[in-house]
């Protein structure tokens, strides 16, 4: 048996979003609108609720008893189901709290009314799984991309990274990073002052465009990135 012929038979094209349950719990959801800097849900709290992202972006955060906080994956509407690792896991607490990066739409639906939707559906099941492996996949790699590279090249590969995510939802000319420095360096590992000396280098080297401590980058950018972290 060929493993990669039987992924083909039982192929995802997609993760699971809210296009693919909206139908169905059209008499369940609950439209929100959440403003930039405010909480979604906080970690700890009981998974009572399925938070389907339809616009804007957020980062699930861990808080530390030094006051330190750290932000380890981005939420938006590509891959924003939030609480549903929880459910699927039948864990009894949010994993992480969720801070929006930018306003943020969402339809909150109550867990139970998706569990039971999931359970008594494979192509949504299935869907789940692929979205939650690639997740913990990416999570894998991000973490061994830390431990391999240093300093810029860091930096350069959260960039990356991002030109795929976004290039993947719509192609565009010219890709805006819509994140803080301060989220960046928590992210991959730096501290913000770092950041924005690596900014600056990445600037100069003509890697990046920074108007108004906003970061933008185009394909050839990223095709030049992509070559010096081969150097």
């Amino acid at each position: 048996m060929n493993l990669k012929n039987v992924w083909k038979k039982y192929e995802v094209r997609e993760p699971l979003n809210y296009s693919d349950v909206k139908e169905l719990i059209k008499e369940h959801g609950c439209p929100m609108v959440f403003e930039a800097g405010s909480t979604i849900i906080e970690k700890g709290d009981f998974p009572n609720a399925i938070y389907f992202i339809i616009k804007g972006l957020a980062v699930g955060q861990r808080s530390f008893e030094d006051g330190n906080e750290y932000n380890y994956f981005r939420v938006d509407k590509t891959n924003g189901n939030i609480g549903l690792l929880e459910i699927l896991s039948r864990k009894e607490m949010y994993v992480a709290s969720i801070r929006c990066i930018s306003e943020v739409h969402l339809v909150r639906v109550d867990s139970a009314i998706i569990y039971e939707l999931l359970m008594n559906n494979l192509t949504l099941l299935r869907k789940s799984s692929f979205l939650l492996a690639t997740d913990l996949y990416q999570s894998s790699k991000k973490e061994g991309i830390n431990y391999y590279y240093q300093g810029i090249d860091r930096l350069r590969l959260f960039f990356i990274d991002y030109f795929n995510q976004k290039s993947f939802e719509t192609k565009q000319n010219q890709y805006q990073v819509e994140t803080t420095y301060a989220d960046i360096a928590s992210q991959i590992g730096m501290s913000t002052r770092t950041v924005g000396r690596a900014i600056q280098k990445l600037k100069v080297n003509n890697e990046i465009n920074v108007i108004k401590k906003k970061i933008y980058f185009d394909n050839q950018q990223v095709e030049r990135m992509q070559e010096e972290i081969k150097k």
